[in-house]
C-alpha cells in the first residue's frame, strides 16, 4: 500500500480524493521550522495536514509577527487561494515536522469540479478553520498576556522554540518586559523549562 493511499484509508478521503486522482497527488515532507506557504506569494496546491501541526501567522503593520492559528491533522490551507484565486495571505510555517498531502489546483480543476463530496469538505472545513481563527484573534484582543502564553504553549504541544525573546514577544503580540516576567513567574513555579530558545510544559507543573 502507498503513503498516500494509507493516508486517504485512515482518514476517510476516498470519496474526495478519489481513485482518478491518487496517482496525481504528492506527499511532501516539512521540518520543524519550514516555511511551508509565504504570504503574498502565490500557491498551486490544497494541502492536506496528515500528520504534525503548522502556524499560520501574519505580520502586523508595526513589524510584529503574530500566530493566527495552529493546525492540526486533518485540517487544511491553501483552499481558500484555490477557490478565491488569490495569493497567499498568511505565512503558514512547520511547527513540528509535517506530512501533508498535496492537491495540485489543476487536479482539482480537471478530476473534482463537479465532485460535491469535494466542495462540501472544503466548506465544512473552511468553516471551521474560519471560526478558529476568529476565536485566536478574539482571544488575542480579551485576554491576559500570561493566558495567551500559557495557551501558546499548549496548542503546540507543551513546546515552543523560538529564535529570541524579542521575536516570541513579537510573535505572541506581548511586550519584552512582560514576556520575561511571564516566563520567570513560571520557571519558578516549576510550570516550564526554559533554555536558550525553547520553553517546555513540565508535567505536574502548577499554574
Amino acid at each position: 500500500m502507498s503513503l498516500i493511499k494509507k493516508f486517504i484509508d485512515m482518514y476517510n478521503l476516498n470519496e474526495i480524493l478519489i481513485k482518478d486522482i491518487q496517482e496525481k497527488i504528492l506527499i511532501k515532507h516539512y521540518r520543524k521550522g519550514e516555511y511551508i506557504l509565504e504570504a503574498h506569494k502565490g500557491s498551486n496546491s490544497i494541502y492536506f495536514i496528515v500528520q504534525g501541526t503548522v502556524e499560520v501567522s501574519c505580520i502586523l503593520d508595526n513589524g510584529n509577527q503574530v500566530c493566527l492559528n495552529v493546525l492540526k491533522p486533518l485540517e487544511i490551507f491553501g483552499d481558500i487561494e484555490y477557490i478565491n484565486k488569490e495569493e497567499v495571505l498568511f505565512d503558514v510555517i512547520a511547527k513540528s515536522d509535517v506530512v501533508v498531502i498535496l492537491l495540485p489546483f489543476q487536479i482539482a480543476n480537471e478530476y473534482l469540479i463537479n465532485n460535491i463530496n469535494f466542495w462540501k469538505f472544503l466548506a465544512l472545513e473552511g468553516n471551521k478553520k474560519l471560526l478558529n481563527t476568529n476565536r485566536a484573534i478574539f482571544y488575542k484582543s480579551t485576554l491576559k498576556a500570561k493566558d495567551i502564553f500559557s495557551k501558546y504553549i499548549e496548542d503546540n504541544g507543551g513546546e515552543i522554540t523560538f529564535k529570541s525573546l524579542d521575536e516570541l514577544s513579537s510573535r505572541l503580540n506581548i511586550s519584552y518586559r512582560n514576556l520575561t516576567r511571564i516566563i520567570a513567574q513560571y520557571v519558578k513555579s516549576n510550570t516550564i523549562e526554559k533554555n536558550r530558545n525553547s520553553i517546555r510544559l513540565l508535567k505536574g507543573g502548577r499554574k
